[in-house]
């Protein structure tokens, strides 16, 4: 017979370790399920850290396209992936979420381009059509969301109404941006995408505007309030916010100049995420060839330079132009059509031949317009000079012999006719003597009496064509630097000036560098008709013929204004280098009529750049009539 026990000692063992897993189970439970927000919050943390990062090279990938680069794309890591958790479930992937709002407009109002460009930007009401802004918003679970946001002129963070500025470059100084985002970038971009950004139309050189009377105002869409403006724009001496509106739709603020004050405008249009069709021209200026001189049947090259609304250099755009002009000269481009388009910086170059039968002065038009732009600024007037070849340009020389003509004319007639009247035997006796001694006295006198004072001379001694001195008789050109001044930063940038008198150039050896501080002199002889040229060059920067670059010399002849040109960087004005032929009432230069004085602009070829003073070599010219020329020339 079998006996049967009961034993409960094992079911407790199993009983206590399942319940001990199960507290462990518990225990790990409640803290993934009171860690989880943390950790969650920690990868949200890590995750924006890098995508701010990203987004600042976006928003500095905007800024550089709008002045330096052509394109440029910045990759964004908007994704973002939570840790798996062994026990409570991980947030769904997150998604940061590019926006861009509808298209809007940006205005400019009272601009008035300094130059040629004055013809399209004349104080007109400007709107640059399909602003818009584009937003970033990531899509986290415990972080609180901070967009970035970038406009026309602003990129900032907005942390739900906590706006924190990142740029502001609508305005700096006097300098005025103008950035216009267009495209359309709705949706997710993933780790491996990038947001491409391309200039549509941007220029490198600035164009400097000022206003037409009223101050120029500017008009952009925006999202943050008229007082956050004020804020930004509270250490700008020259911009201030006129009025806003942050209850519109768009909501925009307007951001007035103050007047009186030249700026540098930039206005660049980039696409964004889309790919946008190049901007048409809008107008044409000239910028080679107007006003020149030439020779009957010569040629002259015409340069002409097309823009676009945003005043970026319009490449491609079809230049036509009448292959013949009212004089009966000749139009072509350079492979003899009757239409040009131009090239990658806006301009086409044409050539124009005068007619070979005018015999005088006379003046010539041409007609230069783009195709398809109906705008008055559409079409420009090239006008030229012809000259004759019958036509003198030669001038009186006041140094004539009238006074050793006329002595030798004088004696003879005097001589011969007391001759037979008087005892033959004085008369012989006093002529020889009387005749070598008074007539080589007055002889020298008069010829170094002008050279001091030039008072006496009545009218011009020389004329100026084109930059080039034309003298009508042999003469001896005395040369004298009166200063030079050009740096860059504290380096004396060297000077070398060369002269060309007919057929000859000249290269002292001491004109090599003339921005030393010392003063030189140099005389050259040449004979009637024979053209002087002066040529300066600053090593790196600009070379300047008397002959050819009439925007970088400039002539001052007696009587003309007292040149009101301040020196660039602190450096000497033009006037403290001529003060010499100041006279006395301060307004005018006084000259002989037989000198000139020629400013070379070196440094800078933008007439309206602070850099454009005047004063890189100044060279006073002084012109003596010279029978022996070919025997005094001078090295």
């Amino acid at each position: 017979m079998t006996r049967r026990t009961t034993d409960s000692r094992g079911v407790s063992e199993i009983l206590g370790l399942i319940l001990a897993f199960g507290l462990v189970v518990s225990v790990i439970a409640v803290v993934q399920m009171a860690g989880t927000p943390v950790w969650t919050a920690g990868d949200e943390a890590a995750h924006n850290a890098r995508v701010s990062s990203d987004l600042a090279s976006l928003d500095s990938a905007v800024f550089r396209t709008a002045g330096f680069d052509q394109q440029g794309s910045v990759a964004v890591e908007t994704d973002l992936s939570y840790d798996n958790r062994y026990i409570s479930l991980s947030p769904p992937d997150a998604t940061g979420v590019f926006t861009t709002t509808d298209a809007e407009s940006v205005t400019l109002e009272h601009a008035v381009a300094l130059g040629a460009e004055s013809t399209y930007w004349n104080g007109t009401t400007y709107a640059f059509g399909n602003a818009t802004t584009l937003r970033y918003a990531p899509q986290y679970t415990e972080r609180e969301s901070q967009s970035l946001v970038i406009e026309s002129g602003v990129s900032y963070l907005d942390a739900e109404g906590d706006i924190v500025v990142n740029r502001q470059s609508l305005v700096s100084g006097t300098t005025v941006n103008l950035v216009i985002l267009e495209g359309d970038l709705d949706g997710h971009t993933t780790a491996g995408e990038t947001v491409s950004l391309s200039a549509v139309s941007t220029r490198t050189e600035s164009l400097t505007v000022s206003d037409d009377g009223s101050p120029i105002r500017i008009t952009v869409p925006t999202g943050l309030s008229e007082a956050a403006w004020d804020d930004l724009l509270a250490d700008e001496p020259h911009a201030s916010v006129v009025f806003g509106d942050p209850d519109g739709n768009p909501n925009t603020v307007t951001v007035e100049l103050a007047a009186g004050q030249t700026y540098d405008l930039r206005i660049a249009r980039i696409s964004i995420g889309t790919a946008l069709e190049p901007t048409d021209a809008e107008y044409v200026i000239v910028e080679e060839g107007d006003l020149a001189g030439v020779p009957a049947g010569g040629e002259q090259t015409l340069v002409v330079r097309a823009f676009d609304e945003y005043g970026a250099p319009a490449a491609g755009a079809q230049i036509t132009f009448a292959d013949t002009t009212p004089l009966g000269g000749s139009v072509a481009a350079p492979d003899g059509s009757t239409t040009v388009r131009t090239d990658e910086s806006g301009r086409a170059r044409l050539v124009y031949t005068a007619p070979s039968d005018v015999t005088s002065i006379e003046s010539d038009t041409v007609n230069v317009s783009i195709v398809g732009a109906g705008g008055p600024a559409a079409t420009t007037t090239i006008e030229l000079e012809v000259r004759g070849v019958g036509d003198s340009y030669n001038v009186r020389n006041v140094e004539a012999t009238a006074t050793p003509e006329g002595t030798p004319e004088a004696t003879p007639e005097a001589t011969p006719e007391p001759t037979p009247e008087v005892t033959p035997e004085p008369t012989p006796e006093a002529t020889p003597e009387a005749t070598p001694e008074e007539t080589p006295e007055p002889t020298p006198e008069p010829t170094p009496e002008p050279t001091p004072d030039p008072d006496p001379i009545p009218e011009e001694d020389f004329d100026i064509d084109d930059g080039t001195v034309v003298p009508s008789s042999d003469f001896t050109g005395d040369f004298e630097l009166l200063g030079s001044a050009i740096k860059a930063g504290w380096y004396d940038v060297p000077v070398e000036v060369t002269f060309v008198v007919g057929e000859t150039t000249y290269a002292p050896d001491d004109w090599e560098n003339v921005n030393d501080g010392e003063k030189r002199a140099f005389n050259a002889s040449g004979s009637g008709g024979d053209g002087i040229v002066v040529i300066a060059e600053a090593e790196g920067y600009v070379k300047a013929s008397s002959a050819d670059d009439d925007k970088q010399v400039r002539v001052l002849r007696n009587g003309d204004p007292v040149p009101d040109i301040n020196g660039f960087d602190g450096q000497d004005d033009v006037e403290e280098f001529v003060a010499p032929y100041i006279s006395d009432d301060g307004e005018t230069m006084e000259l002989a009529d037989n000198q000139a004085i020629f400013l070379f602009e070196l440094g800078s070829t933008n007439e309206y750049e602070s850099a454009f003073d005047m004063q890189d070599a100044v060279i006073l010219v002084t012109l003596w009539e010279d029978d022996d020329a070919d025997e005094d020339e001078e090295d």
